[in-house]
Order: structure tokens, then sequence, then C-alpha cells
């Protein structure tokens, strides 16, 4: 299996990265999240202990992003690098100081959460942030769809 295609066998699956610990699962690793016909399935990189979860224990999807606002320093040496090409040594002074100071970036955090009940009957989720931004978005819609549960739109996640 390619590490672009989904499972043999499967209806579709991706890889997320998990952002709180569960089942002896680890966060910050990737897991390999593939839905089948009547379960989905978690399994790590190791391709060992994969967690099973049946469509019936699970009660919601959500698929949606976090923004942020990040600062980060302005680069002096390429503003003064630029202005010295174009203006030369008068420029170079100009740029390197329009470079003091700060600027603000926007960075989009995209995360898959599946709600479930446990075997035990508690209510439990799982997290994971969708870095790779490639079939998430197509993944939970699919899995809403096997699971039953009508599809709303995606939103943010406010601060």
């Amino acid at each position: 299996m390619g590490f672009f295609k989904s499972k043999k066998g499967s209806v579709i699956s991706d890889y997320f990265q998990l952002q709180e610990d569960i089942a002896g699962y680890s966060n910050g690793y990737m897991y390999e999240v593939t839905l089948y016909d009547d379960h989905l399935e978690i399994i790590p990189l190791s391709k060992q202990n994969k967690l099973l979860l049946n469509y019936n224990q699970i009660t919601d999807v959500f698929y949606g992003g976090k923004t942020e606002l990040i600062q980060k320093p302005k680069s002096v040496i390429g503003r003064a690098l630029v202005g010295g090409m174009i203006f030369g040594g008068t420029g170079a002074v100009i740029g390197a100081v329009s470079g003091t100071g700060m600027k603000t970036e926007k960075k989009t955090h995209l995360y898959f959460i599946i709600s479930y009940t446990s075997s035990d009957g508690e209510d439990k989720y799982i997290q994971f942030e969708d870095t790779r931004m490639y079939k998430g978005l197509k993944l939970s819609k699919k899995l809403k769809e096997l699971v039953h549960i009508e599809s709303k739109s995606t939103g943010d996640i406010q601060l």
C-alpha cells in the first residue's frame, strides 16, 4: 500500500496527528484513520494495536479550523538587500530600517474530532489535527454519511 492510497478494502483513509493521549496512543504522532463499511480503524504508523470503533458508537463528527494570529519579526536583512539592489546604499539603509518591528501572520489549524460512546458507556472523543490537508474533509463527510449524522458546514473554533 502506498502512502497516499486507501487501505485495501476500505472506503477511504487518511493520516492525522493525534492531539491528546488516548487508549495507549500518544499525542503528536501520526495515525491512519480508515473507514470501512461497518467500522472505523485508527492505526499507528507501526501498524500495531489498531483501535476499532463501530459506527453505532460514534455520536458526532466535526471537521473545522481554528485561525490564530502569530507575531513574527520582519526580515531586516531581506529588506536591506532588496532596498540596496533597487536604490543602492541609501535604499539598503531605508530597507533595513523598514524591516524593524513585527508583522502579523494568520495560521489555520484544521481539526478532525470524533465523539463516541465507549464500551463502558462513557462519552469520549478523539481529536486529530489535519496537518496534511489532503483528504480530511472528504473523510469526515464520508464518516458522517456512514454514521448517519446530518452534515453541517464546517466552521471556525473561536478562541
